[in-house]
């Protein structure tokens, strides 16, 4: 059995728990309390069988695929309050840990109510030196992605700055780069000066980044996998 059909399983018989069991008729042989175990759900053939079908429409639904499955159970509805949830969060600072996140993300589902939830990494983030986080709503996930920090993408906002004011070659570049990485502590993002690697800039001045490159200079590309790229003639 795979992880989503447990959770789907486990779903189910919740939504089947949460069903009021249904009661005699008034006037009935079996009206008022039966024994100490009164108001519990019934069990037996008829509580047995409703349990199988659950779990076959399950079945069904997983056959069909999981995407349709998640769809039925979930529709895709915003969900604000978590949403602020995840904003607190985050702003708790500039760059959470894998570890960290899942601890404080845990706490607000369970603050909400939202026994349904779970938490997921996507590829790179267990390793990654900070994570960010989206909600999968259809799914009931929150989803933990890669990223580098608030305080790195800032700090590259003066990195792009600083080599348009003057011409450096490959190796003075990342030297300056690194430099500036390291002031901020986070020495272990890497930067890349690879001649295949990303090429290009902002949209308004990329004129300019693109003469710059032209003379022989090296410039900030971007983040796009969390280490620091520049373009340059090779």
């Amino acid at each position: 059995m795979t992880d989503f059909d447990e959770r789907l399983r486990a779903r189910l018989e919740r939504l089947d728990a949460a069903i009021p069991a249904p009661r005699p008729p008034a006037g009935s042989a079996v009206e008022g309390p039966l024994d100490a175990t009164a108001g519990a759900r019934p069990s037996g053939p008829g509580r047995n069988r409703k349990v199988a079908l659950l779990l076959a429409a399950a079945a069904l639904l997983v056959a069909t695929s999981v995407v349709t499955a998640e769809r039925v159970l979930f529709p895709d509805v915003p969900q604000p309050a978590l949403e602020v949830a995840l904003e607190e969060v985050f702003a708790e600072s500039d760059c959470i840990q894998v570890a960290d996140a899942r601890e404080w993300i845990q706490a607000r589902l369970d603050a909400l109510g939202y026994a349904d939830w779970s938490i997921e990494s996507a590829g790179g983030a267990e390793d990654a030196r900070c994570v960010v986080a989206g909600l999968m709503t259809v799914h009931h996930v929150v989803l933990l992605l890669p990223a580098v920090g608030r305080d790195v993408i800032e700090a590259m906002d003066g990195v792009r700055e600083g080599l348009m004011r003057r011409c450096p070659g490959r190796e003075e570049a990342i030297q300056f780069v690194s430099s500036v990485l390291t002031g901020i502590g986070a020495s272990d993002v890497a930067v890349r000066a690879d001649p295949r690697g990303p090429q290009g800039g902002p949209i308004g001045p990329f004129e300019a980044i693109r003469s710059h490159v032209a003379a022989g200079c090296f410039v900030y590309s971007g983040m796009p996998d969390g280490s620091v790229h520049l373009w340059g003639r090779h």
